[in-house]
């Protein structure tokens, strides 16, 4: 049940994990910009920044993975210190290309545009010159590489390796944060507010801490906005997904304007629970027994999810389980959460998870495989243009619960179907009305950062007021539901990635809907969807499935699936 990383080397003592590093960094020091000039030399320039690339992030890759699983190992801790100042040292040689190539006359850009031998890299050589407004000198882009490894980079690691540290008390035994979250879902009331005083008051009591890693991080992105002359915060987030801060704002007021459904759910969910509001210790209460979920089960579901979807999707999951690329059980030192390492288009995707036998954790494992599928489709695409953009980048992950849900609605029925469907919604509330909270919460506490560094209770202040804006009259929150904000990586490790679960999920009930209307001819123009990888802007390769992003079609569609689930409870 633990990963094998021996695909990418036998250990850390592997001489082929430095032998690739030095290997990287010779390749990245042989790069002219100069042969930028010439289309013909600048074919063979990107095919070695590609080389160079693919050595750097290979190691990367492996000792992110290998510190995951071991964030208290000394160890694994200088593994990664070491081979990311390595890492980095590549990166600064790549810099002068990266700048001449944002600053390219525009004829010579022409004439790259027109070589029949970079055809396939229109899409990557346009979207590096949307950056060049933004790029400094080849100096200060280097200096400011330098200065990440001891600024974002490093509270980032200093945040997984503090908060990993967490141990909670709850019936009498020690558990980790993962464990301890499960817990916020028993069906004892008594337990889930052991849990719920257990994780709050735990954040609360390291607020302190955690508060001054918030304000460097925020700093750090408020020093380089006004670096790089960008003119709003969600700026650089806009030109990395390549939208426009009005589709993002169009996003966040289009979902505000439904909160009302996250109130309408919680009055429902108090009257089940015989409450006039919801309780916050009781937010994520079964509100019936809740199967056990093993892993082996949790898997037959997912597998049979996938296959009566697409034989072709099963059969990609099926190998993470042979082969091992997943690590399943939580244990100590093993970082929180769950996520999917999208590797290399010469490598392959490995999935995090802690699972903990509930069916919350058979969504954690469709979501995180539908992650898996995604990048392993996009691995036939060059490495320019491997990945999956902002955009699009939960498409494949949201699509995958919502096809293990058909299945199961379709084996249930009466209050077993209706207690399915109030997971449903809450799993729509939780991946796009609370991501967008999120937003709005990362967003007010960063302009007021550029004022002044926020104490603990200033940023409790704005998040019990944002938490209040979504959930109406409907929950009773406790004085600890303030401090939930210093658990919620996302804000440390990223800037306004949140909003991108809320597009995720828009863009899943867009694609949803198609299926529903073309049935199997829509499975091939969704694979395609994952298969483009970054080779096109995300509106290019949605248009692919017949959908168009930031319209009014586009939010109504989707908070209409949303309404009738609502409507479906009893």
């Amino acid at each position: 049940m633990e990963w094998d990383l021996s695909d990418l080397y036998a250990s850390p003592e592997d001489p082929g994990l430095w032998a690739d590093l030095d290997r990287a960094l010779a390749l990245a020091e042989g790069l002219s910009p100069e042969d930028l000039l010439d289309p013909e030399r600048a074919e063979g320039l990107f095919r070695r920044y590609e080389e160079a690339l693919e050595k750097a992030y290979k190691p990367l890759n492996y000792a992110s993975l290998y510190f995951a699983t071991r964030t208290q190992d000394p160890g694994a801790k200088a593994l990664l210190d070491r081979v990311r100042n390595r890492f980095t040292e590549v990166k600064n040689r790549l810099v002068p290309l990266e700048v001449a190539l944002r600053n390219l006359p525009e004829e010579a850009f022409l004439r790259l545009l027109d070589h029949p031998g970079l055809k396939d890299l229109h899409h990557f050589l346009r979207r590096q010159r949307a950056y060049a407004p933004h790029t400094l000198s080849a100096k200060e882009e280097e200096l400011l590489n330098l200065k990440a490894l001891v600024g974002r980079n490093a509270w980032s690691q200093f945040y997984t390796e503090y908060t990993g540290r967490f141990r909670f008390q709850v019936g009498g035994k020690e558990l980790t944060e993962m464990e301890v979250r499960a817990l916020r879902r028993d069906p004892s009331p008594e337990v889930r507010r052991e849990a719920h005083r257990a994780l709050y008051g735990k954040l609360w009591e390291e607020a302190p801490t955690l508060s001054a890693v918030f304000n460097a991080v925020y700093l750090d992105y408020l020093q380089e906005l006004r670096l790089r002359n960008y003119r709003h915060p969600l700026e650089p987030v806009a030109l990395r997904d390549e939208v426009e801060v009005r589709d993002i704002e169009a996003l966040l007021e289009a979902t505000e304007s439904f909160y009302p459904l996250v109130e309408r759910y919680y009055l429902w969910k108090a009257r089940r629970l015989g409450q006039e509001k919801t309780p916050s210790e009781d937010l994520l209460a079964p509100l019936g027994e809740k199967p056990k979920v093993p892993f082996e089960e949790a898997k037959a579901l997912v597998l049979e999810a996938f296959r009566r979807f697409s034989p072709e999707v099963e059969a990609i999951a099926r190998e993470f389980f042979a082969r091992r690329w997943l690590d399943v059980y939580p244990r100590p030192g093993k970082r929180g959460g769950a996520f999917c390492s999208g590797g290399l288009p010469s490598t392959h995707p490995y999935v995090l998870l802690n699972h903990t036998d509930d069916l919350d954790s058979a969504h954690t494992l469709a979501h995180e495989l539908g992650h898996g599928v995604h990048f392993y489709l996009a691995r036939q695409q060059r490495l320019l243009n491997f990945g999956a953009s902002t955009p699009l980048a939960e498409t494949a992950s949201v699509f995958a619960e919502i096809l293990l849900d058909d299945l199961l609605l379709e084996r249930l029925s009466g209050e077993e179907k209706t207690l399915l469907l109030a997971e449903r919604v809450e799993d729509a509330i939780g991946t796009l009305f609370r991501q967008v909270m999120y937003t709005f919460f990362e967003r007010r506490s960063l302009e007021a950062r550029q004022e002044a560094a926020l104490s603990p209770e200033a940023f409790h202040q704005v998040w019990q007021e944002e938490q209040e804006r979504l959930y109406g009259k409907a929950v009773a929150w406790t004085a600890l539901d303030r401090a939930a904000w210093a658990g919620i990586p996302h804000f440390v490790h990223y800037r306004f990635y949140t909003y991108s679960y809320a597009l995720g999920y828009l863009v899943v009930l867009a694609l949803y809907g198609r299926y529903q209307e073309e049935g199997r001819a829509f499975v091939p123009r969704y694979l395609e969807v994952l298969k483009a990888g970054e080779s096109q802007s995300p509106r290019e390769i949605l248009r692919r499935a017949g959908v168009e992003p930031f319209t009014d079609r586009f939010f109504a569609e989707g908070f209409r699936v949303l309404e009738s689930w609502l409507k479906a409870l009893p």
